[in-house]
């Protein structure tokens, strides 16, 4: 192992979400941006405005996190899965260090990222196996990241956005510059999952096993892959690790994902770009996706032998659906947590889980989605009452309890036709709903100063997965 994977020096030094406070008026929920105004620059009346607007979204159980994340005051309702980010937040360019923070301020369980070395032996974040789609390079060459050399060529890459097929500013990240910041944010409930993406050696392994213990400490990380003889050979190099196998997507999910990509845009430069990883990932599907499987009692044995102890099963939610009813039982006899996938989309993955019943849902999911936006299709907290003179918060507290608090931008524009933005992307009617008349008196509101908000709930993470996804959630 060259010992410049060690001491790989960072090209770049991404913009960390952290650090300009909005406004913070005596609670937590205070947003943090780079154009961020001084508090001290507020009127009086504007700094109450914000004040109330906290408040008001206290009583319906959630407040603003510092980074402008909508996040439940106590334990969150979503029918007790362990949630986790997949390649970091749907807000940001995916498995970018900036990603990875803000999925850390909006309280995921789990944080997902994926890792490939380069030639030189230098262990990168970047899920495809080329340059493309993720990223692009300043020199317009495709590169393949394992046939890269870290040292001379990482400095040509771009992560690219994937609304705009754009480039931005900013590098990919060496994964020691990723797990170090995630071990500086970190909530002491959350873990990264690494999802390893190349055919690594052993030498590679021990390499990233090491990084792993050295920056982000040990019982805070685990390992996930599509390949088995990488978690074999992980589980002889650190015998307690929590290991993830991710099996294959089903074949009628790579089909219906290259039959959406053709007919949404067949010379869009975002599909030109995907085209080839697609094809690969159908011709893996038509030719091996059933000996991968291990959905069934007796695969599950077969999985125990190969991984031994501490591990857990990762599966597209089509394939889960069809055997779920077996398979979480069974599963749940032998100690093996299950999580799903889906590379359908975020939709199809969260409409497929409501569809089941509690009872045979899966331990933890993969998803595209930050939590507010996932678990209020679920479940959502009770709603106290409350009462203001000021204007938005006035409005916040007059919506039904099913207002998408992350859509309050568009309120005051929907309000004029009586209608709201509902959580789950509707509109619904403000016909049926009253104004809450105004009070003189503003009840104060609970002391939630910096330092003491409460996390979202305790899970025992001794067996989250990760996995593979192609499609991202819109905002």
């Amino acid at each position: 192992m060259a010992v410049n994977a060690m001491m790989q020096t960072s090209f770049t030094k991404p913009l960390l979400l952290v650090g300009i406070l909005l406004i913070c008026v005596g609670l937590t929920a205070c947003k943090s941006t780079p154009e961020a105004t001084p508090e001290s620059t507020l009127t009086v009346a504007q700094k109450q405005a914000v004040k109330a607007k906290q408040e008001a979204l206290f009583a319906r159980g959630f407040f603003e996190s510092q980074l402008g994340n909508i996040n439940y005051v106590s334990a969150r309702q979503c029918s007790g899965f362990n949630l986790q980010s997949h390649r970091g937040s749907i807000r940001y360019a995916e498995n970018s260090v900036n990603a990875v923070i803000d999925a850390i301020d909006n309280n995921f369980d789990v944080i997902e990222i994926d890792v490939r070395i380069t030639r030189d032996d230098v262990w990168v974040v970047h899920h495809d196996a080329r340059t493309g789609r993720e990223t692009g390079t300043v020199d317009n060459k495709r590169r393949k990241i394992e046939s890269m050399s870290y040292k001379n060529e990482w400095g040509y890459l771009r992560l690219r956005n994937q609304d705009t097929g754009l480039l931005s500013d900013d590098l990919p990240a060496s994964f020691r510059e990723l797990a170090s910041s995630f071990a500086r944010y970190r909530k002491p409930h959350q873990k990264l999952n690494i999802e390893i993406k190349s055919n690594a050696s052993i030498n590679d392994l021990k390499m990233l096993d090491y990084l792993a213990y050295e920056y982000i400490g040990g019982g805070n990380y685990f390992f996930s892959s599509l390949e088995m003889r990488n978690l074999t050979r992980m589980r002889d190099i650190n015998p307690d690790i929590y290991l993830a196998f991710i099996q294959s997507p089903a074949k009628a999910s790579m089909n219906k994902l290259a039959s959406d990509l053709k007919r949404g845009a067949g010379s869009d430069p975002i599909y030109e770009r995907n085209k080839e990883q697609l094809e690969s990932l159908q011709a893996l599907g038509n030719r091996y996706h059933r000996e991968k499987r291990y959905d069934s009692p007796l695969q599950l044995d077969k999985l125990a032998k190969q991984l031994k102890r501490n591990f857990g099963y990762v599966l597209d939610i089509r394939h889960y659906k069809q055997t779920a009813a077996r398979l979480k039982p069974s599963a749940k006899a032998r100690g093996i947590m299950i999580a799903t996938y889906s590379i359908n989309g975020h939709d199809y993955h969260e409409r497929s889980l409501l569809a089941q019943s509690r009872s045979v849902r899966p331990d933890s999911v993969i998803i595209d989605d930050t939590v507010y936006g996932f678990c209020s299709v679920f479940e959502l907290p009770n709603v106290t009452p409350y009462f203001s003179d000021e204007a938005d918060a006035k409005l916040i507290a007059s919506m039904p309890d099913d207002l998408d608090l992350e859509r309050l931008d568009e309120l005051k524009a929907y309000q004029s036709n009586k209608l709201y933005p509902a959580v789950g992307g509707t509109l619904k009617s403000t016909q049926a709903v009253s104004y809450v008349p105004q009070v003189t008196q503003t009840p104060k509101a609970p002391n939630l100063e910096i330092g003491t908000r409460q996390a979202d709930e305790d899970f025992s993470l001794e067996t989250d997965p990760a996995v593979e996804l192609e499609l991202r959630k819109k905002q």
